[in-house]
Order: C-alpha cells, then sequence, then structure tokens
C-alpha cells in the first residue's frame, strides 16, 4: 500500500496575503524619519599628502621637513620637545568618521588623535614627542553620506 501525503488545509486567499500586505502597508506609511535609515547610505572620503598640513609646530629637540613625494618627517633626537602636524578635514553630511596615517617605515612613539570639530571640519594631528621619527605619506578619513533629501 503506497503513501499518501497528509492533506493540507485550504486556506482562502486572504488569509495567505495578510502578512505581505501588511508589510508593504507599513513599508509605505513609514514616516520620513524611519526612511531615512532605511535608505541606502553613500561613503565618501578624502585624503591629503603628509606635507598638506594646515599647521605644523615644533620644539625642543624635534622638527619637521618636508620628505620625498609629499611625506612630512617628524623628527626628535631625544625626549625634550614635542612635533606635531595638524590635518584639517571639511565634511559635508557626513555621519560618523574614521582616520587613518599612512605612514613610511617605522613610526615608535607617533600618536594620533582625532576630534570632530564641528558638523563641518573634522582634526586629525601626528605627535612625536619621544626621541624618534616618524614619515607621514598621506592622511585620510572615511565617512558615510547622510541623505542630502530633506523634507523640509
Amino acid at each position: 500500500m503506497g503513501l499518501r501525503p497528509l492533506p493540507t488545509p485550504r486556506r482562502p486567499l486572504l488569509h495567505r496575503l495578510v502578512a505581505p500586505i501588511a508589510l508593504l502597508t507599513i513599508l509605505l506609511c513609514a514616516s520620513p524619519a524611519s526612511a531615512a535609515v532605511l535608505a541606502p547610505k553613500s561613503y565618501g572620503g578624502q585624503t591629503k599628502w603628509g606635507t598638506y598640513a594646515e599647521s605644523r609646530s615644533a620644539g625642543g629637540s624635534c622638527s619637521i621637513s618636508n620628505g620625498w613625494w609629499g611625506h612630512l618627517v617628524l623628527y626628535c633626537g631625544g625626549s625634550s620637545g614635542k612635533a606635531r602636524a595638524r590635518y584639517l578635514f571639511a565634511l559635508h553630511n557626513a555621519g560618523s568618521v574614521t582616520a587613518q596615517v599612512n605612514f613610511s617605515g617605522s613610526h615608535r612613539g607617533a600618536v594620533v588623535t582625532t576630534k570632530r570639530i564641528s558638523d563641518t571640519k573634522f582634526r586629525v594631528d601626528v605627535t612625536l614627542d619621544s626621541a624618534g621619527r616618524a614619515e607621514i605619506e598621506s592622511v585620510m578619513i572615511e565617512y558615510y553620506c547622510h541623505s542630502s533629501h530633506s523634507g523640509h
């Protein structure tokens, strides 16, 4: 005797479509705020060569000089003083920002700090305050862009 499949209950068409209809209704009636969350975000970034620092400062046994190919060299001959290069970036509709400093060779002792100064400016500082050398090739920031569309 062959096996027969169990009978499946027949459901009216409306019952099978309730969940998809409800989901579609929720998506169509979503507020602009929630639509912004669901919308794809664009990704942006900026890069500056090492020598394109907005400002440079050095004192004590430390100095700053231009290297080859747009690199900036921070050098400290001892532990007195410090050298700092500051990079400023303009932001346009940027969300969270991450920074990366690309060094050439060893850069022991170099400290990178970042700060969002305002909605439209982001700062990256590279500081060396101990004996050593740090050659900055480039500084880059990456960020997600907010939608430029506004419902106002």
